[in-house]
């Protein structure tokens, strides 16, 4: 069977003098297409970083040393998620402008002014209850700035990243990511224990936030400096175009495994840290050290998934990434307190690389069945579709965890809660992926697959 085939194509030894100039021509500085690329290259990598620095552990540390009760943190945190049900709506809005730059830079500035400045500044002036609506409705407003113009910039920057190009870019901004998240994750554990020890956490806090700020508006004029080309013409701008995407079957398929991808690969995203930390016993250093392996890991694996993109097709390796990624699960399921000094390791690497190639294809389900008129549409879309993907991965975790309270005994075995959803989430992912295989895969193949091989036959003569 397919599944237990080899990984991908097997890579020559080294970079042959072809290959370096297919990459070097990427980013010529000679050509506005070139320069545009590493404009989107260098945003990306910034993005990275602010983000690391303005989510997840820093974030719950900021909102905590402000006073926040952890009930109000899981409000505050769900608001994006919540929010992306309306892209959608910003897409009608964008269609109006055949020149977007001005528009997209000023949503886009308020977008970070509330969403990292102003949640910043508040906990230094509030407290309390009124603290935590104001951080709601802060974060609600910014989120609702994001939405409006959260398909703009991917439909202004597509045109620098046609289809037999748009392999490679991919593989190196995956590489460029993995380095810079890792390395703004490792600085993000160690800054937010120096300002814990501190005895002045949210000032220190404040200040890194401060920090990330600068970087957002930095990738902002990284994102507005690409040329901008007049968009072709809608002339259908009434509410009922935002459901034309639901009438395109081949789209709907690609938002398929968009979903399945995005509800799978989140659906342990908190728990299984939890599991590590507090039932295994795993410190953080530990896993921030591991973590920070997703630098080598990815620029390892990069190229075997290139090349297997190459010559398989993005959906062919896709349903290779969802049956290696179902075996995840399974592996981080029996990392206990026995054996996760040998078998986290494994485990964490095994994901890092699984994750390459799926983060590789996943950035191009957005583009590859989504016609070039009314390009915003569709992407508000595939942006909306990305957080109903989340919030159901998330919800199903959070309702499993509230309904299975109980281990389970298999005789001397004992399975926690957090073991049996890592379980339940190798199974689901098993079966979603013997479904694509035999029901989706051919479909999804025979309208875009086709145009892709001829994209990427393309790209080997570039």
């Amino acid at each position: 069977m397919w599944m237990w085939m080899p990984l991908l194509p097997r890579k020559k030894k080294g970079m042959n003098k072809m290959e370096l100039s297919q990459y070097m021509k990427l980013f010529e500085t000679r050509t506005d297409e070139g320069k545009a690329r590493i404009y989107i290259l260098v945003s990306e990598a910034l993005k990275a970083v602010y983000t690391a620095l303005t989510t997840g552990v820093f974030l719950t540390g900021f909102l905590l040393a402000g006073g926040l009760r952890p009930a109000d943190i899981s409000i505050v945190t769900s608001i994006p998620l919540v929010a992306g049900i309306l892209y959608p709506i910003g897409s009608l809005y964008l269609e109006r402008f055949q020149k977007r730059r001005v528009v997209l830079g000023i949503f886009r500035l308020l977008y970070h002014s509330f969403n990292i400045f102003l949640v910043t500044v508040l906990p230094f002036f509030f407290e309390g209850e009124g603290l935590g609506k104001l951080l709601i409705f802060t974060i609600l407003l910014g989120n609702v700035a994001n939405v409006i113009v959260a398909s703009g910039f991917p439909a202004w920057h597509i045109h620098f990243l046609p289809d037999e190009i748009r392999g490679r870019f991919f593989s190196v901004s995956g590489i460029m990511n993995s380095i810079f998240t890792a390395l703004a994750s490792l600085a993000a554990s160690m800054l937010s224990d120096l300002a814990a020890s501190s005895g002045n956490e949210l000032f220190w806090l404040g200040c890194v936030r401060g920090v990330a700020f600068l970087l957002a508006l930095l990738e902002l004029t990284m994102l507005l400096l690409p040329k901008e080309f007049e968009y072709p013409r809608t002339l259908n701008r009434r509410p009922a175009m935002l459901w034309e995407p639901a009438g395109h079957p081949d789209f709907v398929r690609t938002m398929v495994v968009v979903f399945a991808w995005m509800a799978l690969s989140t659906m342990t995203l908190y728990a299984a840290n939890s599991y590590l930390l507090d039932e295994v016993g795993v410190s953080y250093t530990f896993l921030s050290v591991l973590q920070t392996c997703n630098i080598f890991v990815t620029t390892f694996v990069m190229p075997y998934w290139l090349r297997g993109q190459m010559h398989k097709g993005w959906f062919r390796v896709f349903r290779r990434v969802f049956f290696l990624f179902s075996l995840y699960p399974v592996m981080h399921a029996f990392v206990t307190e026995r054996t996760w000094l040998w078998m986290l390791p494994v485990t964490i690497l095994f994901y890092q690389a699984v994750l390459a190639g799926g983060n590789f294809c996943f950035g191009n389900m957005a583009y590859i069945c989504t016609p070039k008129e009314k390009q915003t549409v569709y992407l508000s879309w595939h942006l909306t579709v990305v957080s109903l993907g989340s919030l159901a991965g998330q919800g199903t975790a959070a309702a499993f965890l509230n309904i299975c309270q109980n281990s389970l005994y298999l005789g001397r075995l004992e399975l926690s809660p957090s073991q049996l959803l890592l379980l339940l989430q190798g199974g689901m992912c098993f079966i979603f992926t013997l479904w694509y295989g035999k029901r989706l895969l051919k479909k999804l193949e025979k309208p875009c697959g086709l145009q892709h091989l001829h994209d990427t036959a393309k790209s080997r003569k570039i």
